[in-house]
């Protein structure tokens, strides 16, 4: 029990339990509170709380007062009478009950002290009157003094005779409830809103809000004199003028204050209400308030004035109260000044009390000052050793210094006020910049390097911020302004290299290489052998060190000569054409070339036994272009436009120009013998050999005397030692995209070789993202661009301006007009009942299993994801590619039956390209029963066998040719084929691309289309949409398109299998 409950209320509870008016108690152990009723005027609900925080409750007013009661002390005493504690333990015994009371009592009791709200009906109308007045709060400072209300009620039958309401928290809470209010033993009142005016109940309802909430704080009442009078509620300072306003509209207000009383008020928007004169009284000069407030309250920011409140901003209740206290130490009403005291008067005084009210200057005293506003001007100087400092406060013709002998005196007539604020702000910067201060002003020890440059980049600009700065011609010819020593550039081309010649007026020559350096880190200056700084804050300076930032991974310098390769000319080009820089004349053909490559001479070679169309001649001298530089390039024409012609152009062309001549093509596997066909056809002049067969056989070949040596990169990557010790003039990549992840032996393998030309072919140089495309050009153009990490940093629009010179790409829709259409239809099948089932059930499992994983999970169980997402494309495809014993059919295999046989029918000739050779086999054996025939080509036919299956198709032979996806999707001439059926969709439409290209290509007379097959409702229509998406990033690099291609990442797969269920 509560040390702090009277002895009186323990008294009356005890007397409670002897009268037996605790009628029941039971613990409630989820809870931890007894709950127990007992009988006092009602009957009243108690909770006594079963832990130690005694934190009880009770329906009566009391308890609603001072937290305890006679009723929560009758319950305690209760249970010692049974020799328990309040404290409630585990397994508390349910206690004999104190009175046997039916449920029906229980209820009835518990709703007895409730008043049942009766039907609306007249109710008598009442007048109100506030009260405000002032309480004080510290009686030594009676600004502190709030306003409290208090209210007066009556019937509006009898306006005169009111009565004092002794409790307003009780009465507002009536009112909000409509219940009647008992002002005394003769008189209540019922509170319904309906018997106050409309504009009473607007006010009512604030005072409400505003008691509730001194209620809930636990504040009922305000203290007066050192007592709690419940009759106050304050003015909250948020509403107080809003609800002063209200009431005096009422014309119901009185207003008490420093017990002078006031029936009416008003407010001001006026902001100045205060009034100040200053005037001459002898050889002094008088400051003099001509008003003040009648009372001012600082917690509300306002003063009364002959009954019109003015409120003040924060600052000038500052401004006011500091004016007052300052009046009250001097006692009087009035402050003299002496004439040398003038300028703090004017210049920090009269502009304060200006923002209060209104101050008056006769005209006698305005004559004796001059107000002329300060200019400041720094004088800086080098001498023994330090920075030495002065400043100049200049008023007109007058001038102060913090050297008194360049000081200017001034007229005595007047008197000049000095704006010492403004100058002390000035001075204040000396401090800040650490100077010391000495007899003519400030001084500190000259700094060099760094301190220096922020010196005369920083400092100085601070101070100029303020006046004038002057240097001495010593401390001047420290800094050499980069606006005055402009690099001068010459850029010329010597051999594989540009030589890049820097100068810098006024900077020798051996120090050049230190100038560059500084540029190429970045530095914003350079600090010369003699002490000087250099400042590179000049568009020119910044050019160049853009220049050198792009350039770092390939310059060597050497006496103010920076070597460049040949291949970054572009860049320079770009970065330095607004600069003062020079070109050579064969530099400036180079990059005309480079940007104008149709334009450059070059005749086919006498030798080629071949047509060339007119786009086919502007590629073969591109490569001619670039041969004659010395640079590598990727062709990338899209599938079917002749990659390979244009390449055996330029070898021939480049066999018949020189006196040696060694190239070596390394294509896939199944390529090489078609590299041998097509360079006998085009080109019988040169010799060719393609290095194949085991370890012995390879070597057996290489030892040949041969033009031109065709090999696979698997070969290639076994025979690399034999390759290095060759002499190779050109490397043609064909299908580069397979060295397009740079850490691979191949790709490594391809870097190590020393040969001076490298071009590559591939129709997608980029399949998956950017790092390939710097894969690639690492390994025909090293160099090229910057380190894996900073080519990351790169924008896709930089990348692209850089490659621009260095690939060509056309498409069939450009430049074979005549070519026949190619048209794409996605055609959708759905699965049959048992294919849904096995479908779902594992899409179900895969959900769960990946629904749980964080990143760093879903990273190391990534190639099991990737597994189980191609479990779900086999199930698309037919179950039967892993389910052994499966025979619940396939609805996309039904489909593309029906439309083979119909293809048979009208004469059509299908390639069917599908990721899984299961599914070929399946298909070979299906459409067998057909009566259809097929070629097959997998992964294991060898390269000879390739070339007669498609010149047979070609021909005419055989109504279908299957074709694993990755093993035919590159490298082969189908052209008899007018159909494509892409049984399974790939990640990447690149490599659909590529496979449809095998039958739209040159030599193609028919309208091609190109069918895929979709499974509808499952991860194959995902798979579609992330295509759509994939397909950009080609376009954006190499064409100049928007979005950007990324390679299959968590968000992709999360995307993928939050396919909707298939319907039922």
């Amino acid at each position: 029990m509560k040390w702090s409950i009277p002895e009186k209320v323990i008294a009356r509870g005890r007397q409670y339990l002897q009268e037996g008016r605790v009628l029941s108690v039971v613990p409630d152990q989820e809870e931890n509170v007894w709950h127990a009723e007992v009988l006092g005027s009602e009957l009243y609900m108690v909770d006594l709380d079963g832990t130690a925080k005694e934190i009880d409750y009770c329906q009566c007013p009391y308890w609603e007062e001072h937290k305890y009661c006679k009723h929560t002390v009758a319950v305690e005493l209760y249970l010692r009478s049974k020799n328990l504690s309040r404290i409630m333990k585990k397994d508390q015994p349910m206690l004999e009950p104190v009175k046997t009371t039916s449920e029906g009592e229980i209820i009835a009791k518990g709703f007895s002290r409730l008043k049942i709200q009766k039907n609306p009906q007249a109710v008598q109308p009442l007048i109100i009157e506030y009260q405000v007045e002032t309480i004080e709060t510290n009686q030594y400072h009676p600004e502190l003094s709030i306003l409290a209300l208090y209210l007066r009620i009556g019937s509006l039958a009898s306006p005169k005779k009111t009565y004092i309401v002794k409790n307003i928290y009780d009465f507002l809470q009536a009112y909000t409830e409509k219940e009647t209010y008992t002002v005394n033993k003769q008189y209540q009142f019922r509170l319904d809103k309906r018997a106050f005016q409309k504009e009473d109940q607007k006010i009512l309802a604030h005072l409400a809000g505003s008691a509730q909430t001194h209620q809930l704080l636990g504040t009922n009442g305000l203290q007066v004199k050192g007592k709690l009078d419940k009759r106050y509620l304050l003015l909250p300072v948020e509403q107080a003028r809003f609800l002063l306003e209200q009431m005096n509209q009422t014309t119901r207000l009185h207003l008490q204050i420093n017990e002078q009383n006031d029936q009416g008020i008003q407010f001001s928007d006026q902001n100045k209400p205060l009034s100040f004169k200053v005037e001459k009284q002898g050889e002094d000069y008088l400051l003099q308030a001509l008003n003040d407030f009648d009372f001012f309250f600082m917690h509300y920011q306002w003063g009364l004035i002959q009954g019109v409140f003015y409120s003040l901003t924060k600052h000038q209740q500052t401004v006011y109260q500091t004016w007052k206290q300052l009046i009250r130490r001097l006692e009087k009403p009035e402050v003299v000044f002496k004439k040398k005291e003038l300028p703090a008067l004017f210049k920090e005084i009269i502009p304060l009390l200006s923002e209060i009210g209104d101050v008056v200057v006769a005209s006698e005293v305005e004559k004796e000052v001059a107000d002329i506003p300060v200019e400041f001007i720094f004088f800086f100087r080098k001498a023994k050793g330090k920075i030495q400092a002065r400043v100049d406060f200049v008023y007109g013709e007058v001038i102060y210094s913090t050297d008194p002998k360049h000081e200017v005196s001034a007229n005595q007539d007047f008197q000049v006020l000095r704006d010492r604020a403004e100058e002390k702000r000035v001075l204040d910067l000396f401090r800040m910049y650490r100077y010391q201060k000495n007899e003519t002003g400030y001084e500190r020890p000259l700094p060099s390097g760094e301190e220096l440059y922020a010196f005369f980049r920083t400092e100085l600009s601070v101070f100029r911020q303020f006046g004038e700065v002057r240097l001495g011609r010593k401390l001047r010819e420290l800094y050499l302004d980069a606006h005055k020593h402009q690099p001068q550039i010459e850029v010329t081309e010597t051999g594989s290299w540009l030589d890049i010649r820097f100068d810098v007026s006024g900077i020798e020559e051996q120090e050049i290489d230190h100038v560059l350096q500084s540029l190429l880190r970045n530095d914003a200056f350079y600090t010369l052998e003699n002490g000087q700084v250099l400042s590179f804050d000049s568009e020119e300076f910044q050019q160049t060190s853009q220049v050198l930032q792009q350039l770092r991974e390939s310059i060597r310098s050497e006496e103010g000569t920076i070597h460049v390769p040949k291949n970054q000319g572009l860049i320079i080009q770009n970065q330095l054409e607004k600069s003062n820089a020079t070109f050579s004349e064969s530099f400036q053909t180079m990059v005309q070339d480079l940007i104008h490559p149709e334009g450059y001479q070059a005749q086919l070679p006498k030798g080629l036994n071949a047509k060339m169309r007119e786009y086919q001649k502007q590629g073969f001298r591109w490569l001619k272009m670039l041969g004659h530089y010395q640079f590598g390039g990727i062709l990338a024409d899209e599938m079917g436009l002749g990659k390979t012609l244009q390449t055996i152009a330029f070898l021939l062309s480049e066999k018949e120009e020189r006196e040696s001549f060694s190239a070596l093509i390394v294509a896939p596997a199944s390529l090489i013998y078609n590299w041998q066909a097509e360079v006998k056809k085009f080109a019988p002049s040169l010799n060719i050999q393609v290095i194949n067969g085991n370890k012995k056989e390879r070597e057996e070949l290489l030892a040949k005397d041969t033009d031109i040596r065709v090999t696979s990169y698997a070969s290639l990557r076994q025979d690399l030692a034999d390759y290095q010790s060759q002499k190779i003039d050109y490397l043609i990549l064909d299908e580069a995209q397979m060295v397009k992840n740079s850490s691979t032996k191949t790709a490594q393998a391809l870097r190590e070789l020393a040969v001076p030309q490298r071009f590559a072919l591939s129709g997608t140089p980029i399949e998956n993202n950017l790092e390939e495309l710097w894969s690639l050009f690492a390994t025909i153009m090293p160099g090229f661009f910057p380190t894996k990490t900073k080519f990351r940093e790169l924008a896709a629009e930089e990348i692209a301006q850089m490659i621009r010179p260095f690939i060509l790409r056309r498409d069939k829709q450009t430049v074979l007009k005549d070519l026949p259409e190619k048209t794409e239809m996605n055609l959708y099948s759905a699965l049959t009942e048992e294919q849904k089932t096995v479908y779902l059930a594992y899409l179900r499992q895969m959900r769960e299993e990946i629904s749980s994983m964080d990143s760093e999970a879903f990273k190391k169980n990534r190639i099991g994801i990737l597994a189980g997402l191609t479990r779900l494309r086999q199930i698309c495809c037919d179950p039967r590619l892993f389910i052994e014993d499966y025979q619940g059919g396939s609805g996309k295999l039904e489909q593309v039956k029906d439309l083979l046989v119909a293809a048979k029918e009208n004469k059509r000739r299908v390639l069917l390209f599908s990721q899984f050779t299961g599914m070929l086999t399946i298909l070979q054996e299906e459409l067998a029963e057909l009566g259809i025939s097929t070629f097959y080509l997998r992964g294991s036919t060898k390269p000879q066998d390739r070339l007669s299956m498609v010149d047979a198709f070609n021909a005419g032979e055989k109504d279908v040719f299957l074709i694993s996806l990755k093993a035919g999707g590159t490298g082969l001439n189908l052209t008899g084929a007018d159909t494509v059926i892409l049984y399974d969709l790939w990640w990447n439409p690149a490599i659909e691309e590529q496979a449809a290209g095998r039958a739209h290509r040159i030599g193609q007379k028919n309208v091609v289309e190109v069918w895929r097959m979709i499974s509808e409702g499952t991860i194959e229509e995902r798979m579609d949409s992330l295509q759509q998406e994939k397909r950009e990033l080609f376009q954006k690099v190499i064409q100049g398109n928007e979005e950007q291609l990324t390679k299959l990442t968590e968000e992709d797969i999360r995307m993928i299998l939050s396919v909707g269920e298939i319907e039922k």
